[in-house]
Order: structure tokens, then sequence, then C-alpha cells
């Protein structure tokens, strides 16, 4: 694939590697803020990654509460006792008796400032920074404390007292403060009331963060250390202020190649429309299946025939076939170009990690606001799941990416032998995960499933679908019909294809052989359709129309979203029933608050898209430190991508495969990804910088007060190649070693540099790269 820009770059930018262009064309904003300080610009990426970071690690929603019995009704009583203080009870005497055994706090009743009996916490106090402050906040503060103690006390006894414990708590504690200010101001009675609002907003804040479930001791190292990564990873993106800038000749590196051409016109010969078309029709037709389908079982629609409609809709084979032919294209273009898999990844995947992080962001974001309007937890869950659907697809995909020079060596001397093999190898997993209960399996099959279809891209790309006849076409599509009926009727396999609300057991989740059998079927309808849709899209207007929804995925997702949030408030399928064709702008309907706040971020999104890339790639780049940063941006980018999959937005921990994540672990590793395939795009990756924010990115994990041993083995061996390619060593315009190329697979080798390379090295002498 050709890089995005052409030209010859002769010089690079010491911060950025970037060309006067840059002024010109950018993100939104950023053009702005390269003219302001950098003391102003740390500080606004800071709060923005501050706010994001709270939302990200908020943790999951509670259970719902139930009836207190036992002696989590006798901490209940207590409860409403500290809420609700007398002057002759004793809130001591309704403690539970194993109280102090569980939690290890004896309570202490003493006399508020008030007259009321008042059971403390005698080991508490106020935490915020002021401690007990001047006006002496010491008996409510422990109080408080205490209050906190019972909760904790009900989730260990396997209930819990609902979010309406914890507020009324902290509704108790602003009560006190406030009357302590106006009972002893101590001169100061304006800035006694301040300080209580701010003790109270500190308050609210934590208490909102934690869902106002129990308290929870939470790793608060481990997220200053997680924020810091993700400011310095963001600081270190940004570009610098250009009157600072000066600029030096660019380094000569390993492998001195010719510069890129720019892609081939659309109007080129041996330029396939149809596969782009197909690449983006399918991946929008799985967007509106799963829609479609989640909306369909909110609404009350019966799930009996809802199967059907999952046949048709599932496309998700035809996006990684489609995929693939550009996979390969793009490969073979790289080579022809003598460059090598670190070139080929980041050409192909920057434009795609680009938008996925705006995306993400943007969803993280939003649910503050609507849970500040007590949306209903369940539904913004569950409009979350249903969002954050496609991303599965994209994290996939990206490890398919990886996998193309691997597979295309493959493809050159096996051709319909490995598509055969692969779904052969996906037929035995299943027998392997149903008759054995290796649930694993799952996972092994999401991987050859996606390279299975992608082979077959392959065989398309060379011409070797094409040669099959329209009647074989016809006949081996229409075999796919009986064949998925018999897997579904008789082989054990679910009918569903796509997983929904009432049924989601499915065959995508993981992928089967019967998901196979599906996808080929659809390719012989896809290649029976080829010659007539391909003349459809030869029309002018036709093939703009592809080219805008191709350059503005993210754009017209998040328009697609405002739509939809818009419908399902007009019809009330999560707020309730409208009774009105306009009740639910008049009510406090808060689907329609979020398609609202959808507005903004879509023109922002637009205007992010449409821009040309603000940094323009270094031609010709290819050496080990690109190459291990082209690798280890791909896969902390399908890591964090997967990880929102399993984990959602909401802040919950889950489990990807074997590996322990959550919200803001994820937040960090999609923006390592995205960092690290920058570096490796511009030339930056030769300088120690990268590496060195490479390690502080991989060590929040380790600082988790229970660690997994898989998520620190990752990390640990990620912060031991960061430090060691960060070590100083042999210049960028150095020589190939050949031993290095001899423990790579021959594929995935350097290319040695041509005479004409060899002659102007010689000829030039090499200069060291800007540190």
């Amino acid at each position: 694939m050709a890089t995005d820009s052409g030209g010859d770059a002769q010089d690079t930018d010491v911060r950025a590697g970037d060309d006067d262009a840059r002024h010109h064309h950018g993100w939104p904003g950023l053009r702005f803020l390269t003219w302001l300080p950098a003391w102003f610009r740390f500080s606004v990426v800071a709060v923005i990654v501050f706010v994001c970071a709270v939302v990200a690690s908020r943790p999951g929603d509670d259970p719902a509460p139930v009836h207190p019995v036992g002696d989590v009704a006798a901490a209940a009583k207590a409860l409403n006792s500290l809420t609700d203080p007398s002057p002759d009870h004793d809130p001591a005497a309704d403690f539970p008796a194993d109280f102090v055994s569980v939690q290890g706090t004896v309570p202490k009743t003493v006399r508020g400032p008030d007259g009321t009996l008042r059971a403390i916490n005698p080991g508490g106090g106020c935490s915020g920074p002021a401690g007990d402050t001047a006006w002496d906040f010491s008996v409510i503060c422990e109080a408080h404390d205490l209050g906190y103690d019972l909760l904790r006390y009900a989730e260990h006894q396997g209930q819990q007292l609902g979010p309406d414990a914890r507020r009324r708590l902290d509704d108790r504690l602003t009560a006190d403060m406030r009357a302590r200010c106006d009972g002893n101001p101590r001169g100061s009675l304006a800035e006694c009331h301040a300080v209580a609002d701010v003790y109270t907003a500190g308050l609210v804040v934590n208490s909102w963060r934690q869902r106002w479930g129990p308290p929870r001791h939470e790793p608060a190292i481990s997220w200053a250390v997680g924020i810091a990564a993700i400011v310095l990873l963001l600081m270190a993106r940004m570009p610098g202020r250009r009157a600072g800038r000066r600029r030096i000749p660019a380094p000569r590196v390993a492998t001195l190649l010719p510069a890129a051409p720019r892609p081939p016109p659309a109007d080129a010969p041996h330029y396939d429309r149809y596969a782009s078309f197909l690449r983006l029709v399918s991946l929008a037709v799985v967007v509106l299946g799963q829609s479609l389908l989640t909306v369909a079982y909110w609404a009350g629609v019966s799930a009996n025939w809802l199967w059907l409609v999952t046949w048709v809709v599932q496309a998700a084979p035809v996006f990684f076939f489609a995929g693939g032919q550009a996979n390969l294209l793009s490969w073979r273009a790289v080579q022809a170009e003598h460059g090598g898999f670190g070139r080929y990844l980041t050409e192909r995947i920057s434009w795609l990690l680009r938008p996925m992080l705006a995306f993400v962001l943007a969803w993280v974001v939003l649910p503050l606001p609507l849970d500040l309007l007590e949306a209903p937890s369940e539904r913004v869950a569950a409009l979350s799941r249903l969002i954050a659907h496609p991303l599965w697809f994209l994290g996939v995909y990206l490890g398919a990416v990886a996998a193309t020079p691997v597979m295309a060596w493959l493809h050159r001397r096996l051709r319909f032998a490995v598509p055969l093999g692969l779904g052969g190898a996906v037929a035995l997993v299943d027998a392997c995960r149903v008759g054995f209960g290796w649930g694993a399996g799952g996972y092994v099959n999401v991987a050859l499933a996606a390279l299975v279809l992608q082979q077959l891209g392959f065989c398309y790309a060379d011409g070797d679908l094409a040669r099959l006849s329209r009647r074989t076409l016809a006949v081996v599509g229409a075999l796919c019909v009986p064949a998925l009926l018999l897997l579904t009727s008789g082989g054990g396999y679910p009918r569903n294809m796509m997983g929904t609300p009432a049924e989601p057991a499915s065959n995508i989740n993981p992928p089967t052989f019967c998901l196979l059998v599906l996808g080929v079927g659809q390719l012989c309808v896809a290649m029976l359709l080829r010659d007539r849709v391909s003349a459809w899209l030869a029309g002018h207007r036709q093939w703009r129309l592809v080219c805008f929804a191709k350059s503005t995925p993210i754009t017209l997702y998040l328009a697609y979203l405002t739509v939809l949030t818009v419908v399902l408030a007009l019809l009330g399928v999560l707020d309730g029933p409208v009774v009105t064709a306009l009740g639910w702008l008049t009510g406090p309907r808060w689907l329609a608050v979020l398609a609202v706040l959808l507005v903004p971020a879509l023109v922002l999104c637009h205007r992010f898209e449409r821009r040309v890339q603000l940094f323009s790639p270094v031609e010709g780049i290819e050496s080990h430190r690109g190459r291990l940063a082209a690798t280890l941006g791909v896969f902390y980018g399908a890591l964090g991508a997967l990880g929102f999959v399993v984990t959602g937005f909401a802040g919950s921990r889950a489990t990807l495969v074997v590996l322990p994540v959550d919200s803001l672990q994820n937040l960090v590793h999609l923006l390592l990804g995205w960092y690290l395939v920058h570096t490796a795009r511009v030339g930056s990756c030769h300088r120690r910088l990268p590496w060195l924010l490479t390690a502080v990115a991989c060590v929040p994990p380790l600082l988790d007060p229970a660690p997994d041993p898989l998520v620190v083995g990752l990390h640990a061996a990620t912060i031991c190649v960061a430090l060691l390619a960060a070590l100083p060593g042999r210049a960028p315009g150095g020589p190939v070693r050949p031993g290095w190329n001899r423990l790579l697979p021959p594929m995935l080798r350097l290319p040695a540099p041509t005479s004409a390379a060899r002659s102007d090295r010689s000829a030039t002498p090499p200069t060291q790269p800007a540190r």
C-alpha cells in the first residue's frame, strides 16, 4: 500500500518530523494549541485526561439491593439510627452482634455537637486536606466513617444496602457540617461554609465515582501513574511550537528506499472499487443488523423468527474477505518499493487506530453527563454494549493485518490448500470445544476464522475466484443453505449467526464452522453480483458517495448513533412509553440528552477525520526498532480495542481470554499502541523518549495491590524490551547486520540496500539521529 503522502522528505523537524503543511492542515484545535505555552497545553491535556480517567476507572454496577434479612437487617437499622440521630437513643445498640469481629471496629457512643447521641469510629476522621478543620468536624466525620463500615459489613455478608444508603450518609454529613458552621462559626462563617462545600464536593464526586456502592480501597498509586502515562503519551504526540523549532537533515536509515508514490487514483484500471464497496457495506450491515436485533428485543418483538434475520445481516465474513484483498495488495506494494514488515504495518494501521481512539474517548466521556442526569444505569450499560460492538471487528482485524506477510508467503506456495487447512482446523477446534469442554478453543477459532476468510480474499486479489464459472458459484452458494440447516438442526450448532439479548448463544461468539459455511455462501453471492455492482460503481456520483463514507467512518457511525438515540427516545423502548409525539422533549428523557451530546462529537470527529494528517511519514524507514515499535503498537492497540469489548465503557473489570483488563488499562493500551505506530511511521522510534514512555505506560499494572501473574509478566517483558531499545546503539544509517536478519523468518527479513543506495551512502557520511 502506498503511503498517504508523496514527495521527497529532505529534512525532519527535531520535535515532530513534519513539514510546513501542518500549519494549514491538522486536527481541530491542535493548530491553535501549538501557539500556546507548554504549561497551558500540559494543563489542558492533564484536566481532560483526569476527567476521562475518573470516568473510565468507575467500577461496574453493583447487584440490585434486596430486602435485608438477619444481621444485614440489623445493619440497616443501625444505619437509620446514624442518619436520623436522636438525643435519647444509642445507635450502637442497633449494631449486629458480629460487627466488631467482621470489621474490626468497636463503635463508641458520644454526644454530638447538636446534643444527639452519635455512634462513631474512634479511628476515623475527616479525610479532607484540612483534616478535622478549625471548626472541629471530628465527631460528625467519625460517625460518617462508621456508617461506611456498615456498608462494607453488609457487602461482606453477601447483601448490599443499596445506593440510597450511601446517599443518606453523605447527606447527613453535609447537613452536620453546615450546622456546625452555623453553631460554631469562630468568627469566619463564610470560610467555614466554603470548607464544608469543598468537603461535600469531594464526598459526592468520590461516591458518584464508586456508583454509590460500598466504599472500597482502590489502587490510587496505580491509577495516578496510569493517568500520568496517558498525559505523557498525549503530550509527546502533540506538536511543538513553531517558533521553537529548528530543522536538521533527516538521518539515513538502515534500508535506503525510494519515496513511495501516492495511492493509485480511483479510476486506475487495476483499482478494485467493488472490494472497497464490500468492506464498507459489510461493516455497515453488521452494525445496522446488531442494532435492529437489539432494538427489536427491547421493543418486545418475539425472538422466534429473529434468527432468520441474523443469516442475512451477519456480514462479518464478507468484511474479513474484502479486508484480506486490501491487505495482500498493500503488502505487495510495500515489497515493490523494497519495504518491509514495519513499514507495511505503520501504513496499514495508522489510519485505523486514530479514529478508533477518537471514538473510544468520545464514548468514555459521554456517560458522564448522562449519569449526572440520573439516567438508568442498566439502560446506559445496554446501549454502551451495543455501541462497543464494532470494536471487536477492528481488534481482530488488526491481528489479521499483522499476520498478512506470513499468510501471503503461505498463499504464494499453497494457494487454496491454506484456507482448506484452516477451515478444517476450525472444525477440529469445534469438536474439541464441544466434546471436551475446551473453553479456550473459542478464542483459537476467532483467529482461525479471520485467517480463513482473509485467505479467500487473497485468492480474490489474485483472480483465482474470478476464474470460477457463474454456474459453479451458484451451485456452491445454493448448497450452503441445506448445509446450514443440517448443521443447525442436527449438528448441535446454534441457529443464530449473531448474538441477541434473547439468545446470546450464536455462531459468532465464538466463531464456528457453521459461520464459515455461511461465509462461503455469502462470498458466492458477492461474486455473482460483482459485475453488476461494479458497473453501478463506475458512476461518478455513486463512487463519490462511497469515497465519502470510506474517509469518515467514525463520523458516520456517530451520526447513526444520533439518529438511533432519537428513534429510541421517540419509541420509548428504553425509557417508558411516549404518550405524544413530542413527549420525549418535555420530560427528562436521557436519550434525548444523549442525542444532543452526540451532535458536537459528530462535528468534531468529522473535522478530525477529514483533515490531512498532522505528521508526515518519513519515507524509506525500515529498521529493527521501527519493526519493534510497529509490532508492539499493533499488539497493544488490538489489546485495548478488544479489552473495551469485554469490559464495556462502564469501568468494570473482565477477562480477555486469560488476561484481566479494566477500562483505564484499556485506554492506556490503546493510547500506547497509537503512539508506537506513530513513532514508527515518522521515524522517532530511534530516539530514547518513545521507549522510555513505553516503559512508563507499562508500570501501572505492576503497582496493583493484587496483580495477576500474566499481567505482570506481559508488562514486565515489555518494559525490558523497551529499556533495551532505549539503549544507545548503531546509528540508523549503518549497514544491516546479516546476523539479525537470520533470526527472522524469510518473509519478514529486512531487504538489502540497492546498489544505488550503497553508493549514495558511501558518498554521504551518515548523520546521527536527533535526540
